[in-house]
């Protein structure tokens, strides 16, 4: 078995000490072992920008395989005992790479316009006769949303191709290989820049001559000079400062990886370990991301209910707050004492969950500090809040507009909304999952008297908006019903919980709160999750749902499809109680196309991807900081 090469950090970039042949060899290795991989062809464009922006140093570093595309970087790895007679020019190894991988190797091709990924393969069924085409893709030209990028992903997927080669040109397609990697199963993904127009010969090769000189750039910029000469002279001129200053005086401090990257606290979640809603979870794991790749990462817990459970945990630093435990004051309370101690502590970035709270990013603002609101879907609409909660949660997201820097917003519905009411354009961003394909057994189905696949599972807060009283009426009118799980509690909703309690049958059965392998048991052993919501919002737990691999039951609304695609079974809208009672008598009766649709809600759940989600707000963090 052949081991992986030699890499030499330049510029703090490990780049590979290889030739075509052997870098041919390197990614049919990465190939064969069966999981995603990525590869750049690097040049000092490239690599001076991973010097210049942390984030970006950090996607490039995660790359497997990053080649030596450009002369200087021959030039700089010879000087640190390389050896190398040429570089690995992107055109010629993905020329090279065709011609050693035919059928059954089945090659993607995702950039370019539709002519330009016609001429390409064609020349390249020139260059390898027994080329197999998996399928090519030339996105739209213009920002992508969410659902673009899962298109794109379920696309390739798919295609089953083993390697992808993707041309976006500049650092957008490094960006955009780092970020939706983990959305694969398997497939070697390529970088390649502008390889797909000149094999497809609609820009000329520099002259052999003034590629062995290194100063290709000089016959780009003859041939465009308006659109590169700026780039050039900027980053041909930082490569060689850099250089320079690192050999004579080695690594400034400050242009180390640590501390370099922005502080980040988040403000107006409950807390972790998450236990509570959709905002802790998303506070977790972006936080222990975060942590694992040096930010400084705070989170504020609220006393006592989320105490601290050590000053610091998985990375991040917790530190706890009181608060006054009503459904109106807890939230804005607690952040309010969250902020003033922010202010004082003067963080990079501070990510304020829910819209309730945007008020308060003035006040960090005016102190320097960059603002995210997570707006969390149209949060006035739900029946929970009174009037005024209304009211005020309706002119907070006319605050989050003024006052952020940066708005989240997890469905293309509300982020429609923004740009339309309030004339900002949010970050249409989704959440990731956790693959809960291992079995869990810890006595939970004994504990409630329940057999695997034989009972209906609902998993929520219990409060008005969350439908379960729709759930327990639809319910009552299924001939004799599979048990129905309520997994779920509010700590305020107390007069709305037992009027559930009035309407349960006796093969309902109420929980409480049910966390960690509790959880996942019962979610893993479910004939049906059922989500009778229609909230705007992109719901954490439905994400979770579709990594347990079970059918899901839905109250079909934009916000909803837009996640599960078609991967559940859809009740309503019109008449949405006769519906859903349809759709649980249908589902006892048909255990085989429920675990069918359990296995398309697992093919779904492989397109969010936490890491994909986290590369998105590491981009927001550069330009919101001034390091784009």
């Amino acid at each position: 078995m052949s081991s992986s090469p030699r890499k030499i950090p330049i510029l703090g970039t490990p780049v590979a000490v290889v030739d075509y042949a052997s870098a041919v060899e390197e990614c049919k290795r990465l190939a064969g072992e069966n999981r995603p991989a990525s590869v750049a062809a690097s040049n000092t464009h490239i690599i001076s920008l991973a010097r210049q922006k942390p984030g970006f140093a950090g996607v490039m570093r995660r790359f497997d395989l990053v080649l030596p595309d450009g002369m200087p970087l021959r030039w700089a790895l010879n000087a640190q005992g390389a050896g190398l007679k040429d570089r690995v020019y992107g055109p010629y190894f993905m020329e090279q790479m065709v011609r050693a991988t035919p059928r059954p190797w089945r090659h993607f091709f995702f950039g370019g316009t539709p002519d330009t990924l016609d001429a390409l393969v064609a020349h390249l069924r020139d260059v390898q006769p027994g080329l197999q085409v998996a399928g090519t893709l030339s996105p739209p030209f213009r920002d992508w949303t969410e659902d673009d990028e899962i298109s794109f992903a379920a696309q390739i997927a798919a295609a089953k191709p083993d390697f992808v080669w993707v041309a976006l040109g500049g650092e957008r397609q490094e960006r955009w290989i780092d970020a939706n990697l983990g959305r694969h199963a398997r497939g070697v993904f390529f970088a390649v820049g502008d390889a797909f127009v000149l094999l497809a010969g609609q820009r000329t090769f520099a002259p052999a001559w003034v590629q062995r000189l290194g100063i290709t750039w000089a016959y780009r910029l003859w041939q465009e000079p308006r659109r590169l000469w700026r780039r050039y002279a900027r980053f041909n001129t930082l490569f060689i400062y850099y250089s320079l200053r690192d050999a004579l005086l080695g690594t400034p401090e400050k242009d180390r990886e640590s501390g370099r990257l922005p502080s980040i606290a988040f403000l107006g979640s409950r807390g972790v370990p998450a236990r509570y809603s959709g905002f802790e979870v998303v506070v977790e794991e972006l936080g222990k991301r975060l942590a694992s790749k040096g930010h400084p990462v705070t989170v504020y817990n609220r006393l006592p209910n989320f105490g601290n459970p050590q000053p610091v945990w998985e990375g991040m630093r917790i530190i706890g707050l009181p608060t006054i435990p009503t459904k109106s004051l807890d939230t804005i309370v607690h952040t309010t004492l969250s902020m003033i101690d922010a202010v004082r502590r003067r963080y990079d970035i501070i990510y304020l969950c829910g819209v309730g709270n945007a008020i308060l990013a003035r006040l960090a603002r005016a102190r320097g500090m960059k603002v995210i609101v997570n707006v969390d879907g149209a949060d006035f609409r739900r029946k929970k809040w009174s009037g005024f909660a209304r009211l005020w949660l309706k002119k907070s997201e006319r605050w989050a507009a003024k006052f952020s820097d940066s708005i989240i917003a997890d469905n293309a519905t509300t982020a429609e909304r923004y740009e339309k009411h309030y004339g900002v354009h949010p970050e249409h961003l989704s959440y990731g999952l956790t693959m809960r394909e291992k079995p869990v057994h810890c006595g939970e189905l004994e504990r409630w008297n329940v057999k695997a696949g034989e009972y209906f599972l609902y998993v929520s807060r219990l409060t008005p908006e969350n439908e379960a009283e729709l759930l327990l009426r639809a319910y009552r009118e299924v001939p004799d019903p599979l048990p129905l799980v309520i997994v779920g509690s509010d700590p305020y909703e107390h007069a709305y919980r037992r009027k559930l309690g009035k309407l349960a049958t006796d093969r309902v059965i109420f929980t409480g709160l049910r966390f960690a392998d509790s959880y996942i048991e019962l979610s893993q052993n479910a004939r049906a999750f059922v989500m009778p919501a229609t909230i705007e919002a992109t719901r954490l737990v439905l994400l979770d749902q579709l990594g347990m691999g079970k059918a899901i039951i839905y109250h079909d609304c934009a916000a909803t499809r837009e996640v599960i695609g078609d991967a559940g079974i859809p009740f309503g809208p019109a008449d949405p109680r006769q519906s859903l009672a349809a759709k649980l008598a249908w589902a006892k009766d048909h255990p085989e196309q429920c675990a069918d649709a359990g296995r398309r809600a697992l093919e779904r759940a492989k397109l969010f991807c936490w890491d994909a989600v986290l590369e998105r707000y590491e981009t927001i963090f550069e330009r919101i900081s001034g390091q784009d």
